[in-house]
This record gives structure tokens, sequence and C-alpha cells, in this order.
């Protein structure tokens, strides 16, 4: 798989997640994709709720092999925080409508909410692109296009 800059996507947690795992048969790709998008040579953002998840799996022994410590996983959340290259996105004021709109849209139940919240998200931010292993939970949104790493 080559990488090239192109329009910028949003890292989902279970990349950044699969990059900091060694243990993950997706860590190679995950963590090729982390490297160079914190090198600037791939254009990529992140929110808080991809963090807030991020902490939440890696510090469960019910999620991954190997839990790591909350101070370890709080250490690697702040790499992210202040990198140069990859641009924080937060939750706007439409965020919210937006969310809403798209539960309705596409009749979504339980779980799903945070999908939607995490692309109403994006597309708050014009960020219309998504790096994730979990492609099923986001090729019904229609305003965004799915990437695999």
């Amino acid at each position: 798989m080559s990488i090239s800059k192109s329009e910028i996507a949003l890292l989902d947690a279970n990349v950044i997640v699969y990059a900091a795992d060694t243990s993950s048969p997706f860590h190679k790709d995950s963590k090729k994709i982390r490297d160079n998008a914190l090198l600037g040579n791939l254009e990529t953002c992140i929110c808080p709720q991809v963090l807030m998840e991020f902490f939440a799996i890696l510090t469960d022994a019910k999620r991954v092999k190997n839990p790591r410590a909350p101070e370890d996983v709080i250490a690697e959340m702040e790499k992210y925080l202040s990198s140069k290259n990859i641009v924080m996105i937060y939750p706007k004021r439409d965020t919210l409508p937006k969310t809403i709109e798209l539960l309705g849209k596409y009749k979504l139940k339980r779980q799903t909410v945070f999908d939607a919240q995490l692309v109403a998200t994006m597309l708050s931010n014009s960020v219309t692109r998504i790096y994730t292993y979990n492609q099923d939970d986001f090729l019904k949104f229609e305003e965004v296009e799915v990437l695999t790493p």
C-alpha cells in the first residue's frame, strides 16, 4: 500500500490502537499510517472522541491482550495533542444537530450513535474521509469516504 499526501482524513480509534498494540495483526499497517501522519507525509486529523476511545481500549484487559498503564496511554495521547502534523478537530455548535440529523436519516440505534457523532464532528470540520478498520460502521454514511489502512 502506498501512502501519499492527499485530502485530510480522520484517524479512527482502531487505527491508532493497532498502531500502539504490537500484538495486533493490524499493527504494521496502522503504525505506517500513524508514523506517516506524525511526519506530515499524510494529511490527517483526530478528535477528542477518538482519543477517549483510544484510552478506554488500551487500558482494558477485555479489549487488548496487553493492557497498558493509564499513565502510558496518557503520554501517548499527549503526543497526538502536541503533534504539529496531525490536526486536532473539535465538535462545533452544529455537531449535535448534525448528529441528530444522521440518526434520523440512517435510522440508527444503540451504539451507532457514536459513529454518527464522529461523522458529524468530521462534517462540522469539513472532513469527509476516515481511515478505519470498521468499514461497515461507516459505509452507511454517504457523506464520508471510508479508507482502509
